[in-house]
């Protein structure tokens, strides 16, 4: 039987529970940082941290924390790495569940099927989200997968999707697929971060969604003729110049994602920082990696904005240091304190630096219903 988290919640003490309104929309936990895939538009490569696994005590101990607080209205774990590959992940899950605390779940899709729907229904995982990103078989090779092939991928998927819909009360399910309008492929050149072409264009993204919707329908129950073509007409009113969460069929969606640049890792030293920009990081989210340092932002992958480690200090403690509460405070007035921050909302070059700390606070403080469109 579940526990509520209001019934033992206390608030959040100190700095932090006034500058910030708690529970955040999430908090990232990195189980693991390893991987099954080597994609070439993931910093796997630029990352210099050490592989492992979090102890499972450890794990339960941050749930624990999380609860107690009210710290976040679900824990997703996902920065880097694959989380199923945790070999006691679905423990985690039960214990998380057992506190009434609501999980998410990132993951890269070769470990979805049957029996992994029927795992995650019992430890009442609220939501999925499957990082399909590669669409086709052309674009799956970026994956670099050494013992599935895109074909195998594929079904997995889909026999995964078609058994949580099955359910009675089936997770939320967000299928990730990337968008590279703005990344063109330039040619003569190796398919690696800003240069590969997934989806680049409104028709390349009317098409693959209308295949994988296809696909989706046929394990999908009680789906009439009606709804089917209601899909086909919204996906056909799609534009690759939109942030889109789609609807395909009850608890399941389709999203875009545009291709980036991980906080500018892939420019390397070069990168010119912003000293103004947004980000909400903090304020909606903030990221506990692998090896228990909590980060500013899940696209932290090489922990650049370490505050301090969980495994040593209580989270709520870190959260009331003051370079965090410093950090929250200048994003409010689209001050960039950090220096990864600056360089992370920075660029390749002195205007791209300024254009893109102006963007940062437009786009993200002023513009992202009009970006981020639910259709």
């Amino acid at each position: 039987m579940l526990t509520t988290v209001d019934s033992c919640t206390q608030s959040v003490p100190g700095r932090i529970g006034e500058v910030v309104q708690f529970p955040l929309q999430r908090i990232h936990i990195e189980l693991t940082n390893v991987c099954n895939f080597d994609c070439t538009f993931c910093p796997k490569q630029e990352m210099t941290r050490k592989y492992e696994y979090m102890e499972y005590d450890h794990a339960c101990a941050i749930i624990d924390q999380v609860a107690r607080y009210n710290l976040s209205e679900k824990i997703t774990f996902h920065v880097m790495g694959e989380p199923f590959m945790h070999p006691r992940f679905f423990d985690i899950l039960e214990h998380a569940a057992t506190l009434g605390v609501k999980t998410g779940i990132t993951t890269n899709g070769t470990y979805l099927e049957a029996d992994i729907a029927d795992k995650i229904e019992q430890a009442t995982v609220s939501q999925v989200n499957v990082s399909l990103q590669t669409p086709d078989e052309e674009s799956f090779k970026t994956r670099k997968s050494r013992k599935m092939d895109f074909e195998l991928y594929r079904d997995r998927i889909i026999e995964f999707l078609g058994a949580c819909l099955r359910q009675k009360t089936p997770p939320k399910i967000k299928v990730h697929f990337l968008n590279t309008v703005f990344n063109s492929e330039v040619p003569g050149e190796d398919l690696s971060l800003g240069t590969m072409s997934v989806i680049n264009n409104t028709a390349e993204l009317r098409r693959t969604f209308s295949y994988w919707a296809e696909e989706v329908l046929k394990v999908t129950p009680g789906t009439s003729e009606s709804d089917k073509k209601e899909v086909r007409d919204r996906i056909f009113g799609l534009s690759a110049f939109k942030w889109n969460v789609v609807p395909i069929v009850p608890n399941l969606y389709f999203e875009t994602y545009v291709l980036d640049t991980w906080g500018n890792a892939f420019v390397g030293e070069d990168a010119v920082p912003t000293s103004i920009g947004y980000c909400s990081a903090l304020t909606d989210h903030f990221a506990i990696l692998v090896n228990g340092d909590l980060t500013y932002c899940c696209k932290d992958f090489d922990g650049k904005t370490t505050a301090g480690n969980v495994f040593d200090r209580p989270i709520v403690e870190i959260l009331n240091s003051e370079p965090i509460i410093e950090a929250i405070e200048g994003f409010k007035k689209n001050r960039v304190e950090h220096p990864y921050c600056q360089k992370c909302l920075g660029g390749s070059s002195n205007f791209k630096a300024v254009r893109n700390g102006i963007g940062s606070i437009l786009i993200w403080r002023y513009l992202k219903n009009f970006f981020y469109k639910k259709n």
